[in-house]
């Protein structure tokens, strides 16, 4: 959150400065921690099953893994019910340029049949995202979505 800004700046223009280290290392590091000492309940479950559903239809797949999981951190936070978290996360993905609304990531609200395929995928047996929430269906999830793009189009720009 510190240095994103920079870093991705830097990174446009070619140039390897002290921002994009700390980005790259903070990167790899907490990956590889939380990877390593927490494995499959630390990491961010949720988020990857919605990748993981995300990838089920067509008009996501403009969008790198990354980009997708950056929307499923946004829902798996709306599903833990960590509104304040969100609200603070959503300054830098405006300047980041990571998808956080529907439109976003290609869809609206009125992609009914797409928001069920995702949210469909998303909870299929063997997610992560049951370690998280053991009792979650497709419901929980498509709903998560809709409400997280209420939440986003009220949210005034920083």
């Amino acid at each position: 959150m510190t240095y994103g800004e920079e870093a991705l700046a830097d990174l446009k223009k070619g140039k390897w400065t002290d921002a994009l280290r700390r980005v790259i290392e903070t990167n790899i590091i907490t990956s590889g921690l939380v990877g390593g000492y927490g494995g499959q309940y630390l990491r961010v479950a949720g988020a990857h099953s919605i990748n993981n559903g995300m990838t089920s239809i067509t008009q996501a797949h403009h969008l790198l893994h990354g980009e997708k999981v950056a929307y499923g951190i946004l829902v798996q936070l709306l599903l833990e019910g960590k509104f304040s978290e969100i609200k603070q996360l959503l300054p830098i993905y405006r300047v980041l340029k990571l998808p956080m609304t529907l439109l976003d990531i290609g869809l609206t609200v009125e992609h009914k049949a797409e928001l069920q395929q995702i949210a469909a995928h998303t909870v299929k047996e063997g997610e992560d995202i049951h370690l998280l929430f053991p009792d979650i269906n497709k419901e929980k999830v498509a709903a998560a979505m809709e409400n997280l793009e209420i939440l986003t189009n009220h949210a005034s720009p920083s």
